[in-house]
């Protein structure tokens, strides 16, 4: 008699669990005070941030888009902030300047200690080319900065 084994798929894994995507919706809709994009889900906010072909940054549906790209561009780096000041345990500022054409920057303090400085050059839409690309990049600024943070501060 032979047993004919059934192979499961393994469980699908919600991208959006990781706790620096958690952090990104929560400062989104933090950010997001009229609630333009209240009815948006999670993955369609988060997917701002993803190029894909779909995106041209030429497209007249993107510089309707301006309002969101900067709304999510400063999510990015107030959850980066946010992650900061729960590892640190110290008071974490976050300065974003988006109103340049050419040169942008993003600045964050922890327990006023510069910790990151991020040159956003040619700013029109911050964007990474997968979602594994932007957790990445999240992951080494926060380890950069907690480093830098762990030379002057207590923590």
């Amino acid at each position: 008699m032979s047993q004919v084994v059934a192979l499961e798929k393994p469980p699908h894994l919600n991208t959006l669990q990781h706790p620096f995507l958690q952090e990104l919706i929560n400062q989104i809709r933090l950010a997001d005070t009229l609630s333009k994009y209240g009815e948006w889900s999670d993955e369609l906010l988060v997917n701002q941030l993803i190029t894909s072909a779909h995106k041209t940054s030429s497209s007249s549906t993107n510089l309707n888009l301006e309002c969101l790209n900067n709304l999510v561009t400063s999510a990015f780096y107030n959850a980066i902030g946010a992650i900061i000041q729960r590892t640190t345990g110290h008071p974490t500022e976050t300065y974003i300047n988006l109103q340049g054409k050419e040169c942008n920057s993003a600045v964050i303090c922890c327990g006023g200690v510069l910790v990151m400085y991020s040159l956003i050059w040619g700013y029109k839409h911050l964007s990474f080319l997968s979602l594994q690309r932007l957790i990445e990049s999240a992951e080494n600024n926060i380890h950069d900065a907690v480093t830098k943070a762990s030379r002057y501060l207590d923590f």
